[in-house]
């Protein structure tokens, strides 16, 4: 029943990426379509991983408890992030550079905000690869240590998102309130400010 339920997620998740495909096919993507698949992966990828900080919360409040652990629903989300950030540097790669890792490279360099998703992408990958209960079990301690970098990883994100944005920036300025708050949260429960509120009594991440 619990490998259903993680499939049932996995697919939930996997719904915008689905509906991409489908557009893409339709050639339903509006006027630049390489924006707007390289946009739409980029945003999936701050949302899953901001819903990687809410479950703590969202688990106490809404009783997600009934359907997976906690840390299932951090873990598949968190590979989900990963996934549409990979997917969203294959749309850059292929497109925008044509498998051209000289341009790229070059690219990554003149361009800072480039830079700065790429240098997000790069400490993604240890999460992502030791986002096990054995890779937890194998590094203790240090696995939350190495698993705080999820706060570095989605402020540098949010930057990239800002850094692309030429007229408009209330999209990503409103991911980083969110983060702002989520990061607020997190200190008053670390420093136990309200001890009494089941808000704050779930298991640290």
């Amino acid at each position: 029943m619990k490998t259903l339920k993680i499939i049932g997620l996995i697919l939930l998740c996997s719904l915008p990426f689905f509906n991409l495909g489908w557009l893409f096919l339709q050639d339903d993507l509006g006027a630049n379509p390489v924006e707007t698949l390289e946009s739409t992966t980029g945003d999936w990828a701050i949302y899953f991983l901001l819903l990687t900080l809410l479950v703590p919360y969202l688990t106490q409040v809404i009783k997600f408890r009934w359907f997976l652990p906690e840390y299932l629903i951090k873990r598949t989300l968190g590979l989900a992030a990963f996934a549409y950030v990979l997917t969203h540097l294959s749309i850059y790669f292929v497109f925008d550079m044509s498998l051209s890792l000289e341009d790229a490279w070059f690219d990554i360099i003149e361009r800072p905000f480039i830079l700065v998703g790429m240098s997000a992408l790069l400490l993604l990958i240890p999460l992502a690869i030791t986002s096990t209960l054995k890779w937890q079990r194998r590094l203790k301690k240090h696995w939350f240590t190495l698993h705080k970098a999820i706060y570095v990883i989605i402020l540098l994100g949010i930057t990239h998102g800002i850094m692309i944005q030429k007229v408009d920036i209330t999209e990503p300025l409103l991911y980083l309130g969110l983060f702002i708050l989520l990061v607020i949260l997190k200190q008053l429960k670390k420093r136990r400010l309200f001890p009494k509120h089941k808000l704050f009594a779930s298991s640290k991440a």
